[in-house]
């Protein structure tokens, strides 16, 4: 049992959902990519160590303005690999910036972050008090959730985890 083993979310399918095998599950998964959403979900590569990544377009002057608290220089993933064994995907997050032009890593980070952003208007209501409106919100939990719950329907676990796939 590693140090961060307790930590770890694992969430089970409901009860009566008969496993699918790995491809329908990597097919259901890259079905989530749409061309309105922030994200892209591809095959991961063997320097990745995953079967499937999550990139999230945070970098992308489309999608800028959703991510008010990641530098521009910022990348956001979400690794997943399939355990056919144990009929589980893991989850693991991957954060890093870019420190110059030549492409030098400043800062990384991996475990499981959620990035929530958005800006605030303070506006006053028709009775004249002042309300805090909220605009632009992004949630990267609005993928995460979709990506456990397409596993879950196809009758595996998916594991958070915090140190490694």
């Amino acid at each position: 049992m590693g140090l961060f083993s307790r930590f770890e979310r694992v969430t089970r399918p409901p009860d009566g959902i008969a496993p699918r095998t790995p491809d329908e599950v990597i097919e259901a998964l890259l079905d989530l990519n749409c061309p309105e959403a922030p994200w892209t979900i591809r095959d991961g590569t063997p320097d990745e160590g995953a079967d499937l990544v999550a990139d999230w377009h945070c970098t992308d002057p489309v999608w800028r303005k959703y991510f008010h608290r990641v530098n521009e220089d910022s990348v956001l993933q979400t690794r997943m690999r399939l355990m056919p064994d144990e009929c589980q995907v893991r989850c693991l997050d991957y954060q890093w910036q870019l420190g110059n032009s030549d492409g030098d890593i400043y800062t990384w980070g991996r475990g499981q972050f959620r990035w929530v952003s958005g800006s605030r208007v303070i506006e006053r209501g028709p009775d004249g008090k002042r309300r805090i409106q909220k605009t632009d919100r992004y949630d990267t939990a609005d993928l995460k959730n979709p990506l456990r719950d397409t596993v879950l329907d196809m009758g595996w676990s998916w594991r958070a985890r915090f140190s490694k796939l």
